[in-house]
């Protein structure tokens, strides 16, 4: 016979019946049920335990990456939520029966764990919901404020409210059920149980107004520290040395308006550099100052420079700009499109190969994995990308493609048996003294040594450090300083006296395969987008670069000597509004009309 068997047998009989129950048996009854119970709330606390241990490791590690103090304080609150758990687990576990208690000391004990799970599930909002959805409301509002946008604002704020809202409601929701099918039906059994002995029921502690009461003040002092905080860090650039020059003052105020995490430029007049400012953080959330010496990625301005090696090659007498791609991959004849057995290196440069804008999505993902050295990744996948149709005939029309320099990267490497990297840093960076300049992203894995790499998403400035595939290497994947930058652009503005290549090779780098024709893009270049401004006296080369987290624009004019290089590290339309607004306020500084 069950508890629940000696329950309805007990209770079945009359008042004036004699009822004889065995003692021992229902002890041993009551135990096993108040074992059974503790053990069911053990691996729920466990489990909940275990959610919220973790939930603090995730947000302790995204805080140590991102420096967001938001991502500190969830992370806290979480640890905050498992460790009350544990805490009452441990001061429950003391009020447990021994086994040698008396029938009645033992159901005294089993009553007071399941009010005490009533009282817990009853004020689940207070100790569990409530401070869990603060913190993450704090930290939703420090990203919603740095939104620019109040209609970005009101929908970011909308949308959480609701989500947040329907969430407590279903966990509150699903407390309650489990407090109204489990948790009242056994107290009400064990009350009955004392009751039919004739014991008097133990009065139930009053804990919610101390508890409540508590937990209230915890969290308005939490939320007058985290007001404080916000404000000190509402803009996260400190000031700096920099800071004091008119021309810093002005990038700073374009970096505010467009809310980028740092906005650098130099700019180039008669072979020299004339100006360069840096102001902002090298890392959104981190106080560290970018600065005039930092390194920025390059992304797409690297096309440029692998036109210029190829052009240093073809002077050396290693290729010629009519060679073709199954000249040098004569072993890849069988595989690759026919289409493009006649592609030649000057078509390739002009973006004229009929090069898919788009990768294989195969090869793109294979090449994510970098399996490989990176001289075999490009062979790899330049392979796929030759066995795929052509988006175009060859020779008829510009498509913009970073698999096209991926070729030229690769056919670089088969005919001089160096990898590209090597083999640009020794003919070109070297030269230049761009001591600087390396692929990949800058800086140190884990260090704020350098600027990192941002990304816009759900309202939220995200520092990563990631680059493209070494796969493409050759299309975009170079960084160096501004001053080294400049060194290169100064390179080519100096036809007559760069010493690295014949003014007539330079020249040709300049010239776009379809003349002057109404679509810009068509006016491509070696890397070079070719304009006509009034401004620069006539012709400019132009050209800009992102990896997705960093945006850079370069504006050459060689009839006036001068260049302006502007770089964000972030991408997105703000970067190239600010970028742009920025380059523009130089161009009118240094080239009044």
């Amino acid at each position: 016979m069950n508890f629940e068997d000696l329950q309805k047998a007990w209770q079945s009989q009359n008042a004036g019946a004699t009822v004889t129950i065995n003692t021992d048996l229902l002890l041993k009854e009551v135990r096993h049920n108040q074992r059974s119970f503790w053990w069911t709330i053990f691996w729920r606390d466990v489990r909940e335990v275990g959610v919220a241990f973790f939930l603090t490791w995730f947000f302790v590690r995204l805080g140590l990456r991102r420096a967001e103090w938001t991502d500190f304080l969830v992370g806290l609150t979480c640890f905050g939520v498992g460790a009350f758990m544990v805490v009452d687990r441990l001061l429950q576990r003391r009020q447990q029966a021994a086994t040698s208690n008396s029938l009645v000391s033992c159901v005294e004990t089993s009553l007071r764990q399941v009010n005490h799970q009533i009282w817990l599930l009853k004020n689940v909002f207070w100790w569990y919901l409530l401070p869990l959805s603060a913190a993450v409301s704090i930290s939703v509002a420090a990203t919603i404020w740095r939104v620019r946008s109040h209609t970005d604002q009101l929908i970011g704020w909308g949308g959480y409210v609701v989500c947040c809202g329907l969430l407590d409601w279903f966990v509150y929701w699903l407390n309650q059920i489990a407090l109204k099918k489990g948790l009242v039906p056994r107290q009400q059994e064990l009350l009955a149980l004392l009751t039919e002995t004739g014991i008097p029921v133990p009065p139930t502690e009053n804990k919610n107004k101390t508890m409540k009461n508590t937990i209230l003040l915890t969290l308005l002092l939490l939320a007058v520290l985290a007001i404080g905080i916000i404000l000190a860090t509402a803009t996260p650039t400190p000031p700096t040395p920099l800071a004091i020059g008119a021309l810093n003052q002005s990038l700073e105020a374009i970096r505010k308006k467009h809310d980028l995490p740092a906005l650098a430029l130099v700019v180039v007049k008669d072979g020299q550099i004339c100006d360069r400012a840096a102001v902002g953080v090298r890392k959104w959330g981190d106080r560290t100052p970018v600065t005039t010496n930092d390194e920025f990625h390059i992304g797409s301005c690297t096309k440029s420079m692998t036109a210029t090696l190829t052009a240093i090659l073809i002077e050396e007498g290693k290729l010629r700009w009519d060679t073709t791609i199954a000249e040098v991959f004569p072993e890849l004849k069988s595989s690759m499109d026919k289409q493009y057995e006649n592609v030649t290196v000057d078509q390739l440069l002009h973006q004229r190969g009929g090069v898919p804008a788009d990768p294989p999505p195969a090869a793109w993902k294979r090449a994510w994995d970098e399996v490989g050295t990176p001289t075999q990744q490009r062979r790899e996948f330049i392979e796929s990308v030759l066995a795929q149709p052509p988006a175009a005939t060859p020779g008829t029309k510009m498509i913009y493609s970073n698999q096209g320099y991926a070729i030229i990267g690769a056919m670089l490497e088969k005919i001089t048996g160096q990898d590209y990297e090597n083999l640009i840093t020794e003919k070109l960076f070297k030269p230049l003294h761009m001591d600087t300049a390396g692929f990949g992203p800058p800086g140190m894995p884990d260090k704020v040594d350098q600027p990192w790499g941002h990304l816009h998403k759900l309202y939220m400035t995200l520092p990563f450090r990631i680059d493209n595939p070494p796969a493409i290497a050759s299309a975009g994947r170079v960084h160096c300083s501004l001053d080294d930058l400049a060194r290169y652009a100064i390179f080519h503005l100096q036809r007559g006296t760069n010493g690295l290549l014949k003014p007539e090779t330079l020249a040709r780098l300049h010239t776009p395969a379809a003349g002057n024709v109404a679509d810009p893009m068509e006016n491509y270049a070696c890397g070079w987008v070719v304009l006509q401004r009034d401004w620069a006296g006539g012709t400019t080369l132009w050209h800009n670069g992102s990896n997705t987290m960093w945006y850079i624009v370069m504006w050459l004019a060689p009839e006036k000597h001068f260049a302006v290089i502007v770089a964000t590290n972030i991408a997105g339309p703000e970067a190239e509004q600010g970028c742009d607004e920025a380059a523009t306020a130089m161009i009118g500084k240094w080239l009044p009309n």
